[in-house]
């Protein structure tokens, strides 16, 4: 029977059928098993490399694809994802949280942090969306696998030492220099993380480097940390997991951030005489090697802190907790009582905040002297009045002179002068140590100095200042005044020469 486009068929609409449960869903066809540590990533990976597709689309539904987030889903699945793929597989849901981060702390950023101890980390910290899939492998391990596969705890951003065969990860390529990472779970790319993704290099066959026993004692023990919650600070007690990893980076933020070369050379040869000749480089910034840091300041804890802040020349405590300001008020006030427990002699002076009453009953907000210093028209008050206002919002001196480009104790001359002449005279310069008369004396003094002897130097005239009024002028003061009284010649600088070839 013949029918066109324009013939009418009488059609019923049906609900459409409900997604079928999950108890009468059928597993897959084979089945591959779990290997001991093996990450949840690397073992879905191994799963659907024989059917040729990938694991997004051969375990999950279109409905489950709202609960994976960002993609990276098998760190720390929703239950949902976890009882489907339990369904699909056949493997025990116990089993696959086994082989993920399981969220006990409620702070991802603990594990998800790429290179958590480098000294990159704290300088330059890079963006998350890339950073997640980050690890680093062991080469012996890969080499003594029959199957080579990637364990859960190399994909930790603190993951720096495997404990079984003592060696630092690898995180580089050792022949081109790429960056390991995990294959994304929508790829269907070819499964070998003994390989490197760029040049096919064969990761097992690298020469692994030997760990120091201290860091892998304390690599160990985050390790165990990490499942219990609790890190065992020495004659301090019990703290939770994430005061810990707070703590480390307060201690590796006072190695890397703001200090000079000179003085993380001296710590260096500091921990090499306790620890051997070698066991970091000139420069360390691994994070390996600032789990070895962090090893040698915990193994002799508190004495050895004390002896890095000395030797870095750093900040007290307090500024050192100021810097991380993404610290909550409970979180900050516990790692202040750890520091400040160890450092009684660094709480400050009920005298020292004499500035403080000054400051905090100013006329002028803060707000008004920001405003103050948008007209005003020279740029040493305006600056001097952003310092000021940062200080009358509640910031602490040490932050506020590092906003303003300026040492603290620059700060504290300002807030003095304010204290005890007022506003004006912290924003006016120093108008010099000699009154007229005295200045006029030593113009006098300059402008009679014999010519037929050589030029005087600074220090002659500063020193004759000192002899004569008990006062301290600096050396480029003392230096204009030569300049501009003394009886000498100056010399004139002349075009330069221009030498030109004889013609022939």
């Amino acid at each position: 029977m013949r029918w066109s486009e324009k013939d009418l068929f009488e059609v019923e609409l049906l609900d459409p059928p409900d997604e079928e449960p999950v108890t009468h869903r059928p597993q897959l066809p084979g089945g591959i098993a779990p290997l001991p540590g093996e990450a949840l990533g690397s073992w879905l990976l191994r799963y659907a490399e024989p059917f040729g597709i990938a694991p997004d689309d051969l375990l999950l539904r279109n409905s489950d694809i709202e609960l994976t987030g960002r993609g990276d889903w098998c760190r720390r699945p929703h239950s949902h994802l976890v009882e489907r793929l339990a369904t699909a597989t056949g493997v025990d849901p116990a089993r696959i949280m086994e082989m993920t981060f399981r969220a006990n702390t409620g702070d991802e950023a603990l594990d998800d942090l790429r290179e958590r101890f480098s000294a990159q980390r704290f300088r330059a910290p890079a963006t998350i969306s890339r950073r997640q899939r980050r690890m680093a492998v062991c080469p012996c391990c890969l080499a003594d696998d029959a199957t080579p596969y990637v364990r859960r705890d190399w994909t930790a951003g603190w993951a720096t030492v495997c404990t079984d065969h003592n060696t630092v990860l690898t995180g580089d390529c050792p022949e081109c220099g790429y960056k390991l990472r995990m294959p994304s779970l929508s790829s269907r790319d070819y499964f070998a993380p003994d390989r490197c993704p760029r040049c096919a290099f064969r990761l097992a066959t690298a020469l692994p480097r030997e760990a120091h026993r201290a860091a892998v004692a304390l690599h160990r023990k985050i390790l165990e940390v990490r499942e219990s919650g609790v890190f065992d600070l020495p004659r301090q007690g019990l703290i939770a997991w994430p005061v810990a990893m707070a703590l480390f980076d307060v201690l590796l933020g006072a190695v890397w951030i703001d200090t000079r070369l000179v003085v993380r050379r001296r710590l260096v040869a500091r921990i090499e005489g306790d620890f051997g000749r070698g066991v970091l480089g000139p420069e360390p910034t691994s994070s390996y090697d600032g789990l070895l840091i962090l090893a040698w300041i915990l193994e002799g804890w508190p004495d050895r802190l004390r002896t890095t802040i000395a030797i870095l020349q750093g900040p007290r405590p307090r500024r050192q907790i100021e810097r991380w300001r993404d610290l909550d008020d409970e979180m900050r006030q516990k790692l202040l009582d750890l520091l400040l427990a160890i450092w009684p002699d660094q709480r400050p002076a009920d005298d020292r905040g004499w500035w403080r009453a000054w400051i905090e009953n100013l006329p002028e907000t803060g707000k008004e002297l920001r405003a103050r210093a948008a007209i005003d028209r020279f740029p040493h008050r305006r600056a001097r009045l952003l310092a000021l206002a940062d200080v009358r919002d509640g910031m602490p001196v040490e932050l506020a002179a590092e906003a303003a480009g300026i040492i603290p104790r620059t700060l504290y001359i300002w807030l003095r002068r304010g204290a005890q002449d007022g506003l004006e005279a912290a924003l006016d310069r120093q108008r010099g140590a000699l009154n007229q008369a005295q200045a006029i004396e030593i113009a006098q003094w300059i402008a009679d100095a014999p010519t037929n002897q050589p030029r005087w130097r600074s220090n002659r005239v500063k020193n004759e200042v000192f002899r004569r009024f008990r006062l301290e002028i600096s050396l480029d003061v003392a230096s204009r005044l030569l300049r501009k009284h003394g009886p000498w010649v100056r010399r004139r600088v002349g075009a330069p020469r221009r030498w030109s070839q004889p013609r022939d």
